[in-house]
């Protein structure tokens, strides 16, 4: 059994059937389980072989759920009165103008904030480096009320 054919009328009248040549039904029986296994085998490969993350991008993954003004207030319980610090080019601590970084510096203290860079590596790098600043800036707001030089 052929897998497809026409009927026709021939220019005499007569009908006539034509065969459409390859495939049968019973080679395609043998060819069509090799490749379904072969489009599984590709697809479940795909599916199973992560994107290796960005270290950078890792280290900064944990600002998507966290809440400055919680962790700023925690910061203050145990008398942890750092202000947060980006360390681009030189050491940037949002919400401290340039004049005064020195001096808040010396009297409160900065932890960086691991994963920012002045290079942008991707995207998601960049979101991430954005939402770290709004982070610093809202946690250094608070700490700033608790620590004044």
């Amino acid at each position: 059994m052929t897998l497809w054919s026409w009927r026709f009328k021939s220019s005499s009248g007569h009908q006539q059937q034509y065969y459409q040549p390859g495939f049968t039904l019973k080679r395609l029986s043998k060819i069509s389980p090799v490749l379904i296994l072969a489009f599984c085998g590709l697809s479940a490969a795909c599916a199973t072989s992560p994107q290796p993350v960005d270290p950078y991008v890792q280290k900064l993954q944990w600002l998507d759920a966290a809440d400055p003004q919680a962790d700023a207030n925690q910061a203050v319980k145990k008398n942890d009165l750092r202000l947060l610090g980006l360390a681009t080019r030189s050491v940037n601590i949002p919400g401290i103008s340039p004049e005064d970084t020195l001096k808040y510096e010396e009297h409160c203290g900065v932890q960086l904030i691991e994963g920012i860079s002045d290079v942008v590596r991707s995207d998601e790098h960049l979101r991430l480096m954005q939402k770290a600043r709004s982070y610093a800036l809202n946690y250094n707001e608070i700490i700033k009320a608790h620590c004044k030089p």
